[in-house]
């Protein structure tokens, strides 16, 4: 940034890709439904296609260098749009009678997923009775992503939770924040996906050193 005017870096996004390890993708503003080939239902859902934009490129040229990729709630809604999936605009418009996945009480507000049987998530989290999680959201994926799967679902409304690349690319997301685990709750303890994340990124940093 100079003289108030914010300036272009120099570094390129395949530049980011060969330094680091990993990528996460955060939580944040909703994805702009022009991003995936709609117009938004209501103002208040227009979203950023700014960002949208840039951190799709960055996800591109992560999955170009073979580095992992972890996306969190907005994060996995952003994969699973950079891939050519959808999202409901709005979960309680569109899906009538769903679960409250969002509320005033922002990050307390709690829900139970359960793992799809046979998946990695699954054996990272095996219990069959599923488990505690927050939930911040208000839009959520409505056509997968092609080559992806699901790995965790709300059993209440049926909404994904969870969604994994079925291909060679280390790319895990899910639609909760990991870093919002609230123990006195007894909400999911996330160790073991962010565990599976740091090991995949240690293994990119070892197959890119010389």
């Amino acid at each position: 940034e100079s003289e108030g005017l914010i300036q272009r870096s120099e570094v390129s996004l395949d530049a980011y890709a060969q330094c680091l390890d990993g990528l996460v993708l955060q939580g944040g503003n909703d994805i702009a439904p022009e991003t995936y080939g709609e117009t938004p239902l209501h103002p208040d859902w227009a979203g950023d296609r700014v960002r949208d934009r840039y951190e799709i490129d960055l996800f591109n040229a992560f999955v170009a260098a073979r580095k992992p990729i972890l996306g969190i709630c907005r994060g996995c809604q952003l994969i699973n749009v950079a891939l050519g999936g959808t999202l409901y605009q709005d979960i309680p418009t569109q899906r009538p009678g769903s679960l409250a996945h969002r509320d005033a009480v922002y990050d307390l507000n709690l829900h139970c997923v359960t793992m799809v049987p046979d998946t990695r998530l699954a054996t990272l989290l095996p219990d069959p009775d599923g488990y505690k999680v927050n939930s911040v959201h208000h839009q959520g994926i409505k056509d997968l992503a092609p080559g992806f799967t699901v790995e965790a679902v709300c059993p209440v409304d049926g909404m994904v939770e969870a969604i994994r690349h079925s291909g060679t690319a280390w790319v895990a997301a899910v639609q909760w924040h990991p870093e919002f685990h609230k123990p006195e709750l007894g909400t999911l303890n996330d160790e073991p996906i962010l565990n599976d994340f740091l090991g995949a990124a240690r293994a990119a940093r070892s197959a890119h050193t010389p």
